[in-house]
């Protein structure tokens, strides 16, 4: 049976990796004033991190249509038996809500669609994506796909260590970390994602020990299957980082990868953090042989 993966565009997963895998993304979109733009296909992170802090209406994301995914997912059933669809945090956003009613149409067109919700947003969600995509490349079953995008979502940690907490606030996702707000000057919060809510996890006094938080935080979670240093608008601080941990993962080489212009909208600039997944704690069955 072949078996198409899709994912939603705040998982930030590198075009060239995404193409890798042949997984489908579908973009979400971002509201500037009067204009809509499709998160990284009309609009692109630099863009958005430029125009962002002159912006005196606050930019918007909302979650595609039900329709556009009908649209995609009846495309994928032209040349595949089965569809993934495996997405942000429902606690964050209408994408997995959108996904399902739309997995519910095409199950009476008599195509089978399995909706995960992962809990998590940005590289957490795209390294799921991907362990998904390569188990099903390996030769395993829509069942075993679910079950591994759950597994893998459960063991992925999602952090951002931002400048300023106004983005998440304004944009109405500051969460559980809503303890941090009025107590934030001259430190820099560091947020997770914990049941697909926002957190706190930490702060430091500067950005230099922000970054060396950030090191102790990845070594910690050690030993890990993925990794991925996550920025949106200082790629240096972001590879230095990478550097840092590389030997903590296996080949040795994280990628550096920037938040794309939805996550990043409620971040901002000078954001810096990871995205990963621990090494496998639960057992997943092996693939079956391709028949």
């Amino acid at each position: 049976m072949s078996i198409a993966v899709v994912t939603d565009s705040t998982s930030d997963l590198p075009v060239d990796i995404a193409k890798q895998h042949g997984i489908s993304v579908i973009p979400l979109n971002v509201h500037i004033e009067d204009e809509t733009y499709l998160d990284g296909v009309t609009i692109s992170a630099d863009e958005m991190y430029r125009r962002l802090p002159d912006q005196k209406i606050i930019p918007t994301t909302s979650a595609p249509s039900v329709g556009t995914y009908i649209e995609i997912y009846e495309k994928l059933a032209e040349t595949h038996d089965e569809i993934i669809s495996i997405h942000l945090s429902s606690k964050l956003s209408l994408t997995y809500n959108s996904a399902a009613n739309a997995a519910e149409e095409m199950k009476a067109k008599g195509t089978r669609v399995e909706v995960v919700d992962t809990e998590q947003a940005s590289m957490a969600l795209g390294w799921a994506t991907v362990q998904v995509a390569e188990h099903i490349a390996a030769g395993g079953s829509i069942e075993e796909a679910v079950a591994l995008a759950k597994s893998s979502s459960e063991r992925a940690s999602f952090i951002g260590m931002v400048d300023t907490l106004k983005y998440l606030v304004r944009g109405g996702r500051i969460g559980k970390a809503q303890g941090f707000v009025g107590s934030v000057l001259n430190i820099r919060p560091i947020l997770t994602l914990i049941d697909g809510e926002a957190h706190p996890a930490g702060r430091a006094r500067n950005r230099k020990k922000g970054i060396a938080r950030l090191v102790n935080m990845v070594v910690d979670a050690a030993p890990l299957d993925k990794l991925a240093i996550l920025y949106t608008t200082d790629r240096a601080d972001a590879e230095a980082i990478a550097n840092q941990v590389a030997e903590h993962i296996p080949g040795g080489t994280p990628i550096v990868a920037q938040l794309g212009p939805v996550v990043g909208n409620y971040l901002g600039p000078g954001t810096l953090g990871f995205g990963l997944i621990r090494s496998e704690s639960k057992n997943i069955p092996e693939p079956r042989s391709k028949k």
